[in-house]
């Protein structure tokens, strides 16, 4: 993530001073864009509350986020603080970042760039996954960590030493995409990517991604074996989401879900497969079970136990002392993304961010179903990895969302996908 981050940053700085060199301006302003400066605007203004509501209410900061099952231990009295005016510059960034990006995707070549980079990002993260099992299994765990380093910006934090025979460290590795829970995200957005472009009729192979079946067949795969509970729930969403998005776009352009079926198929075969292997002395599909069953009942950092009463006390306490504006962007982490905009933002900043999605999201069913040709194919890959990703995102990560350089990388492709339409439409009528 933190590379992301570092790059994202790299092509801010290009996009400014390009448009301060050719003189073409850095602003181009739609009602998406509005949007986001005005969520942006309302972070910064919400800042202000952690002063007037000072001591109203016990926060958790920043520095508590790995301390959730004793969570209620480690509360101290709101103020405002550094810490704020730090937090605050990820949503800065992510806007920025969406910003150019709609600014810079000005055509279907730079769409279908884009898509294949985000493909290749997912595949590359697959096979470092891969990779990790192999050298964690042969005894090599160092000279994964060592290879790992070298594509890795900052510590790489949370990667134990496992027992050089451990076939389970595979399944919980790291890679650059950061924890098990962000690999699987990276997974996820390539995979819907690829469905998007398989189930669609084309007359032919996909005219934005090649050989996307055995593609998806090996993120399918490494999603499997990833053993993310993050991953699974966007999952579920995704296949849910291909059910029912033909529907509502109204669309007749989809062919059979055959192909779908037969990722779906091949890494059911896998899995029979894979149950034979032993993991920490178990069957892969028991230690699968036992690992998300205790989960759901354990008082991990994921579980279900305390994610519920982390986002209870969110709700209940630190959203009702100031639920217009909330207590200010950066004052109180909480473990999922609507707990966290509601108690630090409040109801304008959620709603503002909220109709900020549905904007994106109405602009690009617009284009999926009126563009022409291999523009409708896009915009409707961008749609069906859209609900799964922020379905999962609301409800399974919180700050790290908006931290996260691929969360605004999502929104910019789907919207550029209308700006892109909306563009070779207003070319067409000025022709005729």
């Amino acid at each position: 993530m933190a590379a992301f981050q570092l790059f994202g940053v790299l092509f801010i700085f290009r996009c400014l001073i390009d448009a301060a060199w050719t003189g073409t301006g850095a602003l181009k302003v739609s009602r998406a864009t509005g949007l986001a400066a005005l969520f942006l605007f309302i972070c910064i203004v919400s800042i202000s509350m952690a002063a007037l509501k000072a001591g109203t209410v016990d926060v958790l900061p920043a520095s508590g986020q790995k301390r959730w099952p004793r969570f209620a231990s480690y509360l101290v009295p709101l103020e405002l603080s550094i810490s704020n005016f730090t937090q605050v510059l990820y949503p800065t960034f992510g806007v920025f970042l969406f910003h150019f990006l709609v600014r810079e995707l000005r055509s279907f070549g730079d769409l279908k760039k884009a898509i294949n980079v985000l493909v290749w990002g997912a595949l590359i993260t697959a096979g470092f996954s891969i990779a990790s099992g192999i050298l964690y299994t042969a005894g090599q765990g160092n000279l994964y960590l060592g290879l790992l380093s070298l594509f890795t910006v900052g510590p790489i934090s949370g990667v134990g030493a496992p027992d050089a025979g451990s076939f389970g460290q595979f399944f919980r590795s790291y890679t650059p995409a950061g924890e098990p829970g962000f690999t699987a995200i990276t997974l996820l957005v390539g995979s819907g990517l690829l469905v998007g472009g398989t189930v669609w009729k084309t007359g032919g192979r996909s005219p934005v991604v090649r050989r996307s079946l055995l593609k998806l067949t090996i993120l399918a795969f490494a999603l499997l074996l990833n053993g993310s509970t993050t991953g699974y729930f966007g999952v579920a969403l995704l296949i849910g989401w291909v059910v029912l998005a033909p529907g509502y776009i109204g669309t007749k352009r989809v062919r059979s879900l055959r192909p779908v079926l037969y990722a779906v198929g091949g890494v059911a075969i896998v899995g029979i497969v894979g149950s034979v292997i032993q993991v920490s002395g178990m069957s892969f599909y028991r230690w699968l079970t036992d690992y998300h069953l205790a989960k759901l009942q354990g008082e991990s950092v994921g579980s279900g136990s305390v994610r519920f009463l982390v986002t209870w006390y969110a709700l209940t306490e630190v959203f009702l002392v100031s639920p217009i504006l909330g207590v200010g962007y950066g004052s109180h982490l909480s473990l999922s993304l609507f707990s966290v905009l509601l108690s630090n933002v409040g109801l304008v900043g959620f709603g503002v961010f909220a109709g900020f999605l549905f904007v994106v999201f109405r602009n690009a069913t617009r284009a999926a179903r009126r563009a022409p040709g291999a523009l409708q194919v896009i915009a409707f890959m961008a749609l069906l990895i859209f609900v799964p990703l922020f379905g999962t995102l609301f409800v399974a990560k919180a700050t790290s969302a908006i931290n996260y350089g691929l969360t605004w990388t999502v929104i910019a492709l789907t919207e550029s996908s209308y700006q892109v339409y909306r563009r070779s439409q207003t070319h067409s009528t000025a022709q005729v």
